[in-house]
């Protein structure tokens, strides 16, 4: 004979081990960038970077009728953006095999208590009226 199991107990029990195996392991990530962008090899430094983008502003300043301005200015805003997300680094700090093990039993363990009581099958209920 199987217990039966509060499915609101285990639903907040997994969100519980879930959320708490989440920040445990976001919290030993490092996250570091650099401003600037490779391209072809070479480096382009973080002043070179925004010069389209000043180019457009000024050129949208001056002539605010002009599409070319409003091109330049977005495609100025859009390597700015390339630039910061192509150059950001995660970096995982060292911890010990134990925790890192545990880390992984409370978010994989949690997903399932969440997941068996949001996914379960419709038979399963069938079964528990028997």
């Amino acid at each position: 004979m199987r217990k039966r199991r509060s499915p609101l107990a285990q639903f907040v029990i997994g969100l519980i081990m879930l959320a708490a195996g989440l920040y445990w392991f976001m919290s030993n990530v490092t996250v570091s960038t650099h401003f600037g962008f490779h391209l072809w090899g070479y480096h382009i430094g973080a002043g070179l970077v925004v010069v389209p983008f000043i180019a457009g502003i000024i050129w949208l300043f001056l002539n605010v009728d002009s599409p070319g301005a409003k091109i330049l200015t977005v495609l100025g805003i859009v390597i700015i953006l390339a630039s910061i997300i192509s150059n950001i680094r995660f970096f995982f700090r060292a911890t010990s095999l134990y925790a890192y093990l545990l880390m992984l039993i409370f978010i994989f363990g949690g997903a399932a208590l969440v997941g068996q009581v949001l996914f379960r099958w419709p038979k399963d209920r069938d079964d528990d009226k028997k």
